[in-house]
C-alpha cells in the first residue's frame, strides 16, 4: 500500500525533530570494501554502523 503524501510529510517532520545523521568520508575503494563486507554479513551498511555506535555508547536496542 503506497504511503500518502501527508504521511510522508509527517514522517519527515518527525525525523527532522528526532533523528540525526552521523557520517564519515572514506575513499571510494574503502567504502566499496565495507559495503561488500556488509553484504557478506547479510546486513546493510546502516545496520552495521548502528550496531557499532550502540556498542560504543552502551545502548541495547529493544
Amino acid at each position: 500500500m503506497p504511503v500518502s503524501a501527508a504521511k510522508k510529510a509527517a514522517n519527515l517532520r518527525w525525523d527532522k525533530k528526532n533523528m540525526s545523521t552521523v557520517a564519515c568520508k572514506l575513499k571510494k575503494e574503502q567504502a566499496d570494501a565495507f559495503k561488500e563486507y556488509a553484504f557478506i554479513q547479510g546486513k546493510t551498511v546502516n545496520t552495521l554502523l548502528r550496531e557499532y555506535v550502540f556498542k560504543c555508547i552502551g545502548y541495547e536496542e529493544e
